[in-house]
């Protein structure tokens, strides 16, 4: 790595790494300060920091919260020597200050009331061939999402709680066969939306909001769909549709559309979401894993309500050329082409644009495949390959649902939303 000490304008000492600024140019410690006030959460009692540099940021943490630890995870070992020589000593002999490089010990002191704080130039500093860049990217871009959404998901929570709706529990286990199909909007299901409709009698399917209006277009009335966005602009994925059938939403989704939606709805409370927590705790209900995502929370529920086989339509988690969604999806079909975007190979063995957000998306997939007993397929042959999750053509999928028998979820699904 590339270290550069230099004098800022105050004549302080700023510190370039690989070309970037890890520091300002001109105010380095006021500037840290300012970014450490925005970044605090009040209930936080110790503190995961990425990068130590001159050690700045351990500094004002120490200021503003004088009875926390805090774990420094260093990006580099020459890290230290730097500190001692140009930075912040003091904090290096403060027994509140832990230096770690080994990765693996952060499973050790993760907890509850713990803030990871990655400030964003470390992470464009250190590239993507550093060993922790794909962990570090994952908790940013949540961290940066819910920053974004904060108080508006905390207005949607308290207004879905007075909708007329049920709790997740009626659902449990109520699968009746093993497959059940979750369809995404990506643009493969411009490919794959026929075959769907030939194998749509023959399993459950759970349809994510954006890609409603695809499926109705093509005569495909989905059992259920799912919607968790927690802005305005998800009420198009419901408005001027004929479909009333059941919504999965999450508790922080937009709660303009649950009052759009005239159909039977349930609620859904996701984990790591401090009011969903809490109202767990004191109600009994079960929480769910999001996985950051409208498809990941689809297999979450899936799996809760007992399924085993899953096929995935519309999950492409790239694209091709410069369609990002399938035709008719609510959300948006074409990326501007001053929009970053990275390589990944895909299931066709080439490679396609994805997002950093998609990959990690993609990550949980994978994860989700090595640690669940469901066998989880994917349908997108030009998607983004994932790990544990083997491609199907939609040829075979029909072969293999031919003789499965016809199961009428629709008439299952109003059975349980009229018992008490």
């Amino acid at each position: 790595m590339d270290w550069i000490v230099e004098y800022a304008k105050d004549g302080s000492y700023t510190l370039q790494l690989n070309g970037i600024y890890l520091y300002s140019k001109y105010r380095p410690k006021q500037d840290v300060e300012k970014f450490i006030e925005k970044e605090l959460e009040i209930q936080s009692k110790q503190f995961i920091l990425f990068g130590l540099g001159l050690g700045y940021h351990v500094e004002a943490l120490l200021i503003s919260n004088p009875t926390s630890t805090i774990y420094v995870v260093l990006a580099d070992k020459e890290e230290l020597e730097l500190c001692r020589e140009f930075g912040a000593i003091n904090i290096l002999d403060d027994k509140r200050v832990n230096i770690i490089s080994d990765k693996d010990y952060l499973k050790n002191i993760i907890l509850n009331e713990t803030q990871f704080i990655i400030p964003l130039q470390w992470l464009k500093a250190i590239g993507t061939a550093h060993p922790l860049f794909t962990s570090l990217e994952d908790i940013k871009l949540r961290q940066m999402s819910f920053q974004s959404d904060s108080e508006i998901m905390q207005k949607n929570f308290l207004a879905n709680l007075t909708n007329s709706h049920f709790f997740m529990r009626k659902f449990e286990g109520i699968a009746k066969s093993e497959e059940a199909v979750l369809v995404s909007s990506g643009p493969s299901l411009n490919q794959t939306i026929k075959s769907l409709k030939e194998v749509s009698e023959s399993c459950f399917i759970l349809a994510v909001g954006s890609a409603l209006k695809t499926l109705l277009k093509e005569g495909i009335m989905p059992d259920a769909i799912i919607i968790t966005d927690p802005t305005n602009l998800v009420q198009e994925q419901i408005e001027h549709t004929e479909y009333n059938g059941l919504l999965f939403y999450m508790a922080t989704a937009n709660h303009g559309m649950t009052k759009i939606h005239k159909g039977k709805k349930t609620i859904l409370f996701q984990e790591g979401y401090f009011l969903s927590e809490e109202f767990s705790a004191s109600n009994a209900v079960p929480l769910i894993e999001t996985g950051g995502s409208v498809a990941t929370t689809g297999i979450s529920l899936l799996e809760f309500m007992g399924f085993k086989i899953i096929y995935l339509f519309g999950q492409d988690l790239g694209f091709k050329n410069n369609q990002t969604h399938a035709n008719l999806s609510t959300s948006s079909n074409t990326f501007e082409t001053n929009i970053k975007f990275q390589k990944v190979l895909s299931n066709s063995g080439n490679y396609i644009n994805t997002y950093s957000s998609f990959n990690i998306f993609r990550r949980w997939f994978e994860q989700k495949a090595e640690n669940s007993s469901m066998q989880i397929f994917n349908t997108a042959w030009d998607g983004a390959k994932i790990e544990g999750i083997p491609y199907l053509c939609v040829d075979e999928l029909e072969r293999q649902l031919r003789n499965t028998p016809s199961i009428n979820y629709k008439e299952i699904l109003a059975e349980i939303a009229s018992s008490k």
